[in-house]
């Protein structure tokens, strides 16, 4: 089954929902296996991994590196599988197995779709008691399953969506701050919580963060990651656990704003060397000069040395030393090349389609006018000097 939907919409949330109640009320009759497409990027990682998970101790390296994906299943399945398929009598029943794929699009990018087929065709074939489950937020993730895949495949879905409406949006927020549990918590603080809650989710301050993360992302996750400081750090001491202060405390724009990431690329610019700006200025006035959208590195690393080289020479012409707002040495490709990745990193420059080409997302006028940015009287003048 696959169960396809956005980001924070709660995919991973439910299954575990579900496997905590099943692991109430049938203890002990299945185990679970996690694996992740950004962690597991090939077959034999992943195998390694469920061997781990399933607890075999893997005496033998050898011998696991030599057998193939096909075996090496067979082989962490069969103290697991039917017990007519290993001949005992059917009231020896083994414990099953549950198989999570989160980011399941990119088990399809794996060679032949090993581990995916033998999988599933287990599964079909009731070789041995397993289900699997997996997470994706592409829709068109079937389409890339090959034939012999696909043909086991159950076709079963659930699609998720993000709240669709604001009151929606609401609950599940508040749902976010309400214990699950009552462990440790009496019936008492419970209700004063419940209370604390009401009047929470009732203020017009409060109702306009949610606003803006409603409009901005729809995402629970966002919500979650803005009261994370408001109530790990809410007062304890008697004096001070009044309605009144833990609403404030809760309602603090400060706090609610802190851990949010920032509205623009900008904020990134601050965190850069002289050199990462120099090269970011440079392939700016690239774009401009040329008048396209894509740059090469090695076209704006020319057009820094150029930019630089001018500077020094002005500067020693007129009896000065570039500095206090230079940029000072020039320096080589290689340097520059470990500062030009820097900015794909801060996606500050993304690559395109073509090998080699770069979008630069940032405008020259915004370099030269950051706030908060120590740039520099000559960088200035190359963002507004063409």
């Amino acid at each position: 089954m696959l169960i396809i939907g956005a980001r924070g919409t709660g995919k991973t949330a439910i299954i575990n929902s579900i496997l905590a109640d099943q692991h109430v009320q049938n203890p002990d009759l299945f185990h679970v296996v996690r694996l992740n497409g950004f962690i597991h990027t090939d077959d034999k990682i992943a195998l390694r991994d469920i061997w781990r998970q399933l607890g075999k101790e893997m005496d033998m390296e050898d011998e696991f590196v030599t057998q193939n994906a096909a075996d090496t299943l067979t082989t962490l399945l069969a103290l697991l599988s039917h017990p007519e398929e290993l001949g005992r009598s059917a009231d020896q029943i083994n414990r099953s197995i549950i198989f999570i794929l989160e980011e399941f699009d990119l088990f399809t990018t794996h060679p032949r779709q090993t581990l995916l087929y033998n999988l599933f065709d287990i599964a079909q074939s009731r070789k041995a008691p397993i289900a699997v489950l997996g997470t994706t937020t592409r829709f068109d993730v079937v389409e890339q399953l090959e034939k012999r895949v696909k043909s086991r495949f159950s076709h079963r879905y659930v699609h998720l969506s993000a709240p669709r409406h604001l009151s929606a949006y609401r609950e599940v927020c508040q749902n976010a701050l309400t214990p699950f549990s009552a462990d440790g918590i009496s019936e008492d603080g419970r209700k004063v919580w419940g209370e604390l809650l009401n009047d929470l989710f009732s203020l017009d301050t409060f109702n306009t963060h949610l606003r803006n993360l409603y409009y901005l992302s729809k995402s629970v996750r966002a919500f979650h990651t803005s009261m994370l400081l408001a109530v790990s750090t809410l007062p304890t001491s008697a004096s001070s656990t009044s309605t009144e202060n833990l609403l404030h405390h809760l309602t603090d724009t400060n706090t609610l704003t802190q851990l949010q990431p920032p509205d623009s690329k900008l904020a990134a610019l601050a965190s850069l060397s002289v050199l990462q700006l120099a090269l970011l200025i440079a392939a700016a006035r690239l774009t401009i000069i040329h008048d396209t959208d894509t740059v090469t590195f090695a076209l704006a690393h020319a057009e820094y040395v150029s930019l630089a080289s001018k500077a020094k020479i002005n500067a020693s012409a007129s009896g000065q030393i570039a500095v206090g707002g230079g940029v000072g040495r020039v320096w080589s490709k290689e340097v520059a090349r470990n500062a030009w990745e820097g900015l794909e990193r801060r996606k500050l420059v993304l690559g395109e389609g073509r090998v080699g080409a770069y979008r630069v997302d940032v405008r020259l006028e915004e370099i030269g006018e950051a706030e908060g940015v120590e740039i520099g009287g000559l960088m200035v003048r190359w963002c507004k000097e063409i």
